[in-house]
């Protein structure tokens, strides 16, 4: 029931959002949102940790503004990009920020 909240809940944000975008927009179209744009988000929650709203916070101030710090190195950028997602996955698999579980202990 949780889970079916939450995700009820994101589509209701993510559906605001839509709404926002396309009164602002004008128009909406296919071509409105490219590849790119839609691995940098895919790549904001891995890297900010699948559980965990403060990592994809984090990750999302970092991956807006990383491109912007490599504009000088325009045709580098995309292979600095790719490479440093590998470094990120091979040395933190779970995240900028691993969500916490709760450690309880069972007492007799």
């Amino acid at each position: 029931m949780i889970k079916l909240s939450a995700f009820t809940l994101g589509a209701c944000f993510a559906g605001f959002a839509g709404s926002f975008f396309a009164a602002r927009q004008g128009l909406v179209t296919p071509e409105s949102f490219t590849f790119i744009e839609s691995a940098i988000i895919l790549a904001i929650v891995v890297l900010g940790g699948m559980g965990s709203q403060l990592g994809v916070i984090l990750a999302a101030i970092v991956m807006i503004l990383l491109p912007e710090l490599m504009r000088e190195f325009s045709e580098y950028r995309m292979l600095m990009f790719g490479a440093l997602m590998v470094l990120m996955m091979i040395w933190r698999p779970q995240g900028l920020l691993p969500m916490q579980r709760p450690h309880m202990e069972l007492r007799r």
